[in-house]
């Protein structure tokens, strides 16, 4: 936006780059081939990159973010992911989904979340993929049953990014399986980890590695109703389709076709 454009000037915009340059090349360049190859998770690094400002690249300066404008967020995804991919997979998963809380979610919901999540304090994720439903998100099995103040979610998810380390997903559900058509009957949910959310396991892959992507099982996990994204049932499809932009550049960036969650 234009606004966002006035807060990054040629000169904040080069000091920004150059602080990342120096960082890539301090920190991410000496550990990228170890620890790729041996799946090993870089807290170290995600500790650094809270320092950096990276949670909160794309989240608004009024809520405690850089406010970046695409067009530098891409150059420091490129930058970051010409050494290694992995850590872009952390910080943009994470922010596809503060994305999604800013631009759909309730004041009340923007207010709790955002700040800690631009900090870092937070880290997020997308939780759309199933066993059975990758690029058909209408057909995702996960139910979420109203129960009086809160819904009791059970279902499962697949290759879902920040899920072992981070501290909550947006969370796809259907809570109205028989709807028609079927997107009319999907919620978002701002599912933070507590009981009945299982991590079960950690995936295997061929690369993008030392990165959380995981399967995850819900067992009658209990989520408020005032998590319901945007705070009204039925909208989670769109949620979901219109939230993706932000991947979009992160993949284009990179130059490869993996999405997140």
């Amino acid at each position: 936006s234009t606004d966002m454009e006035m807060l990054w000037g040629p000169e904040e915009e080069q000091t920004l780059l150059d602080a990342i340059d120096n960082w890539v090349e301090k920190s991410v360049t000496p550990i990228a081939q170890e620890y790729d190859q041996e799946d090993k998770y870089p807290h170290q690094l995600v500790e650094e990159m809270k320092d950096l400002g990276l949670f909160g690249a794309t989240i608004s300066p009024e809520y405690g973010g850089l406010g970046l404008p695409a067009r530098i967020y891409a150059k420091i995804v490129i930058k970051v992911s010409s050494v290694w991919m992995a850590p872009t997979g952390i910080f943009n998963s994470h922010l596809i989904m503060a994305a999604a809380i800013e631009r759909c979610g309730t004041e009340e919901q923007k207010r709790k979340y955002l700040p800690r999540m631009a900090s870092g304090e937070l880290r997020g994720g997308l939780g759309l993929t199933e066993p059975n439903a990758g690029t058909d998100l209408q057909a995702i099995r996960t139910v979420a049953r109203r129960e009086g103040d809160q819904y009791v979610i059970n279902g499962a998810k697949t290759w879902i990014t920040n899920s072992m380390y981070g501290d909550m997903i947006l969370l796809l559900a259907k809570t109205d399986p028989e709807a028609q058509p079927r997107h009319k009957g999907m919620t978002m949910f701002i599912a933070e980890k507590s009981e009945g959310f299982i991590v079960a396991k950690k995936m295997k892959k061929a690369g993008y590695r030392a990165i959380d992507t995981c399967e995850l099982v819900f067992e009658n996990y209990k989520v408020p109703a005032d998590c319901v994204l945007g705070g009204e049932e039925g909208k989670g499809f769109l949620h979901a389709v219109g939230g993706l932009e932000l991947g979009r550049i992160n993949v284009a960036a990179r130059g490869c076709g993996i999405a997140e969650g």
